[in-house]
């Protein structure tokens, strides 16, 4: 009996005299073939140095098509395409400066990149960013490059795609993009170069 009269039952974690203690069954494992996936190599980092070759790649064709289009207004002199090719070569040298720092982590440059284009350490905002520069491609003169009107078509597609497709991963398989890294080199108090996960 418990303290004031009350009986045993009636106290939380009291043995119970008369009754006997329950037996409970062990849980047995059931398989329901959730937890049973194949093994298979995390292969999300070949996946971000592929993406950010092709991007070079693509700052390539950008600042070619940037270059082409400053030489070849001399003709035209049209002040407008100057600009525009202007701005393909600063904007793709942008990226391509950011994926070098992403390769090979330079801390002062990182900082700069960071704190005024911080939107480009995110995988959907380097996505909306080829999107948007890739739409400088329209505003060029067809008449302007004549041979070389391929080279607007390749570099405009290419960076519409990409970005599009960055999107597309980003929404569709967003467990590709958990351990992306970015650069944290001129951040933090080590002078070693650490990354960073984001998400």
């Amino acid at each position: 009996m418990a303290a004031y009269g009350e009986p045993d039952w009636a106290t939380p974690g009291a043995a119970t005299s008369g009754a006997p203690a329950e037996v409970s069954a062990p849980a047995v494992p059931v398989n329901t073939g959730v937890g049973n996936k194949a093994l298979t190599k995390d292969r999300s980092k070949l996946v971000h140095r592929f993406i950010s070759i092709i991007l070079i790649g693509l700052c390539a064709a950008m600042i070619a098509l940037g270059v082409f289009v400053i030489i070849d207004n001399r003709t035209f002199n049209d002040f407008a395409e100057w600009f525009i090719g202007a701005y393909m070569v600063l904007f793709a040298a942008l990226l391509f400066i950011y994926e070098a720092v992403w390769w090979c982590t330079i801390g002062s440059l990182n900082r700069l990149i960071r704190k005024n284009f911080g939107f480009m350490y995110k995988i959907r905002g380097k996505a909306l960013y080829l999107i948007f520069v890739a739409c400088l491609c329209i505003g060029i003169d067809k008449n302007l490059l004549g041979d070389m009107d391929w080279l607007r078509w390749f570099s405009g597609i290419g960076w519409g795609a990409a970005g599009a497709g960055l999107l597309f991963v980003s929404y569709t398989k967003p467990d590709l993009f958990e351990n992306y890294y970015v650069p944290t080199k001129g951040f933090n108090s080590n002078a070693d170069d650490e990354m960073s996960e984001t998400v």
